[in-house]
This record gives C-alpha cells, structure tokens and sequence, in this order.
C-alpha cells in the first residue's frame, strides 16, 4: 500500500536527505530570561487575558503563554530560526490535559495546541520572508507529572 505524502513532508524529507537539519534551543530558558511575574503568565498586565478563567497560580504555565504573551514567544521562535534553526518546536511542551490540570486549564488545551502551532508558523514565515529559507513547525509534547502505572509500586 502507498501512502501519499504531503507537499510539506516531502520538502523536509529532501531537505533532511542533503544536510543536517537544526532543531531550535531551549524554549524554557528564552522564557525564564523575560523575568514574568504571576500576571504576565494570567494575562492581566498585557491584556491579552485567557478566556479559561481559574482560580489557579500560573507562574510557571509556560504553555499558557501562547495566550496570554503571544508576541513574546512569536520573538522567540523568530529569533531561532534567524540564528539558524530549521525546524521549531511550538511551546506546548505541557499542553495536555494532564499537565494542565495543575492549572485548572484542563479546558485550554485545545487553544493551546492550534494557537501554539500558528505562532510559531508566523514566527518562521517572518523569517523565510527576510531570507527566503524554508522552515518547518514540529508539535512539543512532553512528559506529564503523573505515572501511567496501575501499580502503587512503580519501581
């Protein structure tokens, strides 16, 4: 059975055969260097406020930063395909409902998801426009906090 490709991965699967591919750095470290405080991460100092409402602290919700400091991290992703990158992860490392039930913003994560993946793609549209180099968005997902174990014994 053939499977037909898409335009996309058959771009990046040529680019990938004559050369090495570089992948982007370390999302959480760019975002640790901006110094955000409770309300940047909730939205209320920049206005750009979550429609998921929670009660929640969400310092250190990196993911919630798509909706609440999205031109922060379309910087960000525009700053490592400038320096090089090819591919660049969207910032949904901890977009799942699992990881976002520490938040109470289980209901996000779809927003998350799709948001996370449009930023980037600006983010790198921007910098094909300045030198014409394609570039590619790839999907983050990261481990949850929570086992996935039935035993209480996990060792």
């Amino acid at each position: 059975m053939h499977i037909a490709l898409s335009p996309v991965f058959q771009a990046l699967e040529t680019s990938a055969r004559e050369r090495i591919m570089i992948l982007d750095g370390a999302m959480g470290t760019q975002i640790q260097s901006l110094h955000l405080a409770e309300e940047d991460y909730a939205g209320t100092a920049s206005g750009h406020v979550c429609r998921h409402h929670t009660d929640h602290p969400q310092k250190g919700n990196n993911d919630l930063l798509i909706l609440t400091q999205p031109k922060a991290l379309e910087e960000i992703h525009f700053d490592f395909a400038m320096a090089g990158a090819d591919i660049v992860e969207t910032n949904t490392f901890s977009a799942t409902t699992i990881a976002q039930a520490d938040y109470g913003l289980q209901a996000a994560v779809p927003d998350l998801n799709a948001e996370g993946a449009r930023i980037v793609r600006r983010a790198l549209d921007r910098a094909t426009a300045i030198d014409g180099k394609p570039r590619y968005v790839a999907g983050a997902v990261g481990p949850t906090n929570r086992t996935a174990s039935l035993s209480p014994d996990v060792s």
